[in-house]
């Protein structure tokens, strides 16, 4: 766990994913044995399941949808050995703006144009000013994916803006 001082305004807070290792651990494994069965297919006369609609399926069509699958499981574990490896940062706080990292990339929100907090089924969701008038941006960081401590976050984030409307809804 990260521990900074709620009074630590000028400190830069970076928060990191927290990855369990359970997807690489079901994930190769399971990959490994779709592949075996799926090159045994290829090699022996094993007669594969039959569907309605389709008939017979070809010996080689079902292997090769055997080893498709192994192939997707063996990158999903590859990828969740990686980020369970090097964790990846997902929040930034600092004293200009309040950074995260999703899907779609950085997501900057500077401190005055924060409108909003609440704690919501395990989340700490952030709704802001957006860049057109009128219009509203929200975000959304998932306590169980991060390495911190959710009141340690929410401690940083009261820190540099103790004025805004903090909501905590049962979870």
């Amino acid at each position: 766990m990260t521990s900074i001082e709620p009074h630590g305004a000028g400190k830069t807070l970076i928060v990191r994913s927290h990855v369990t290792p359970w997807g690489f651990l079901v994930a190769l494994p399971l990959a490994f044995a779709f592949a075996y069965v799926g090159a045994l297919t290829l090699d022996a006369p094993i007669v594969p399941p039959r569907i309605e609609g389709i008939g017979d399926l070809p010996f080689w069509l079902f292997s090769a949808i055997l080893l498709a699958f192994a192939l997707l499981l063996f990158l999903i574990g590859i990828a969740e050995l990686a980020a369970y490896l090097k964790p990846a940062v997902q929040v930034v706080i600092d004293d200009q703006r309040l950074t995260t990292w999703g899907v779609m990339g950085a997501r900057q929100f500077i401190w005055n144009d924060i409108l909003a907090a609440r704690v919501d089924d395990g989340q700490l969701v952030l709704r802001a000013r957006g860049r057109k008038a009128g219009k509203q941006r929200e975000a959304r960081l998932h306590f169980s994916r991060l390495q911190i401590d959710p009141k340690e976050l929410l401690a940083q984030i009261l820190v540099r803006r103790p004025d805004i409307a903090f909501d905590q809804r049962p979870t």
